[in-house]
């Protein structure tokens, strides 16, 4: 039987029937499995997987008719459709996109997906040529493509949001520049840094973080529609068309891969989000420390803390705990993705049978970045306390175990046996906190005047002699902003310019679909 054959037989299997039901008795659709099942669907199945699966599909509503306008007009650009019929179907999704779509739907799960939602709207609205709509494609490649687009969406928004957080880490470095701080390594004093060193540093973390979401929209943001069920079609269709109307950089070259390629973009884009929730999280969790009642050394501020039902003096930083709390859960996210991988036996149904957890993961993203951003940006920082704790417990001995190097021609290994002699021998005496005992420096014969120890000891002088690249010096930091900055404006054209190509291929899928209606 021919293709168009085969469409004029089943469009007349989808006349519509009254059906009478306990609840209604209003026309609908016969249902495809009805049709080929000769039996209506098991109330459990309508509720545990239709209604499911249609569950999820609702939140990308517009990304469907968007989908089916774009599919119409490409349709009817190629001739598959003739002028009237594709004048119809095509201004019918733009009554249906323009109104209240919801309402218009008044969607039911008895009568499946989204897609037939759609299409028993056209029914309704057009006759059986509005069934139409569904030739040279299938469920899958149409299901995929909608996948793509809420998820495109919905990374964006991280993206956009993680950027943002560059930008306030980047304005708050700048406002502490030059500020000391102590630096930790298994939270003990390591060795004293600058406030906007140690942001910094933040931000090239959020940095590697973009690049891996801008690279996963990269290969997310492929086209699936006209990939058909398997094995593409018979029908002259346009691929390229229908993949650049929807903003894609281009179509999925296999047609097998349009629906199977799916799969292991859920765990992808699941991953490279718990990436990025665990790197902010590093951040929320040194401030959430500094902000605690015993060191005191930054403060969140008030509208960004809650308190306690029962103690009215607490002053909790749940903002920072959400983060935290968040990034752990997000450890399990690639994980559920990947079990739904490994089982796979079809293309898009094992994950249309589940939920699409994807954009409520994006949200979720999005909104820690979004808290963090906003505690960045109003906390407030003890500088005096900072500059205090940056020179506390020897934190700056490492610089006189390099200049025992260079004064005593000693080895760096044997400098810093001495350099720890000399702490192991303040800490026995009870001199604590880095105060130098003449008496015991002077015990040492470490061979550098006692004066000269004091200079080297110094928090400020320790910073400003980090020279190499990268280091906590004047110039060093300077070159760390200004490239910092640089990477920031980047980041925001790369957006920009993928964020423009959606919206020039929607633009001019809707300026091709207002000419097809305007056919007489």
């Amino acid at each position: 039987m021919s293709a168009i054959a085969t469409a004029t037989s089943l469009a007349a299997t989808h006349k519509r029937k009254r059906h009478d039901d306990d609840n209604d008795k209003e026309l609908r659709q016969i249902s495809l499995a009805e049709n080929r099942l000769g039996t209506k669907a098991s109330q459990l199945l309508i509720t545990h997987v239709n209604g499911l699966e249609l569950e999820d599909e609702l939140v990308s509503l517009d990304e469907y008719v968007l989908t089916d306008l774009a599919h119409a007009v490409m349709l009817t650009r190629t001739g598959i459709f003739d002028a009237r019929k594709g004048r119809d179907i095509v201004q019918a999704l733009l009554n249906l996109r323009a109104g209240d779509t919801v309402a218009l739907l008044r969607s039911d799960p008895r009568t499946g997906t989204l897609g037939l939602q759609i299409e028993r709207y056209l029914e309704a609205t057009l006759g059986p040529s509005g069934c139409d709509i569904q030739r040279a494609r299938s469920r899958i490649d149409q299901k995929a493509t909608n996948w793509r687009l809420v998820n495109r969406t919905s990374l964006t928004g991280v993206i956009q949001e993680l950027i943002d957080l560059g930008a306030a880490i980047l304005a708050a470095a700048k406002r502490h520049a030059g500020a000391l701080m102590p630096g930790y390594t298994h939270l003990q004093h390591s060795q004293p840094t600058t406030i906007d060193h140690y942001l910094n540093a933040h931000y090239y973390n959020l940095s590697r973080n973009v690049d891996r979401l801008m690279d996963a929209y990269d290969r997310l943001n492929v086209s699936s529609l006209g990939g058909a069920a398997y094995s593409g079609t018979s029908w002259p269709i346009n691929r390229e068309s229908t993949a650049m109307y929807l903003g894609f950089d281009r179509p999925i070259p296999n047609a097998r891969e349009a629906g199977l390629a799916a799969i292991d973009m859920g765990a992808e884009l699941a991953s490279v989000l718990a990436l990025t929730l665990s790197g902010i999280s590093r951040l929320a969790s040194d401030l959430n420390y500094w902000s605690s009642s015993e060191v005191n050394l930054v403060r969140i501020d008030a509208s960004l803390c809650g308190t306690s039902s029962m103690m009215p003096q607490k002053r909790n930083p749940m903002t920072l705990e959400r983060i935290r709390g968040l990034a752990g859960t997000a450890v399990g996210w690639a994980a559920s993705q990947l079990g739904v991988m490994h089982t796979a036996t079809s293309t898009d149904v094992d994950q249309a049978y589940i939920h699409n957890l994807l954009p409520g993961q994006c949200a979720e993203t999005a909104g820690a970045i979004g808290l963090l951003r906003e505690i960045v940006s109003t906390m407030e920082v003890d500088g005096p306390a900072m500059r205090f704790s940056a020179g506390r417990h020897w934190s700056t001995a490492s610089a006189l175990a390099d200049a025992l190097v260079v004064s005593c021609n000693l080895s760096f290994r044997e400098a810093h046996e001495s350099v720890a002699q000399l702490v192991a021998a303040h800490e026995k005496a009870g001199v604590r906190d880095g105060k130098l005992c003449d008496d015991l420096v002077d015990k040492m014969q470490l061979g550098i005047p006692t004066s000269e120890i004091r200079r080297i000891l110094d928090p400020d002088e320790f910073v400003a002699t980090r020279i190499s690249p990268g280091g906590t010096s004047p110039a060093a930091r300077e070159e760390l902003a200004l490239a910092a900055e640089k990477n920031l404006e980047a980041r925001k054209e790369e957006l920009a310019r993928r964020i423009r190509h959606v919206d020039r291929g929607i633009k001019q899928l809707l300026q091709d679909a207002k000419a097809i209606t305007s056919y007489v």
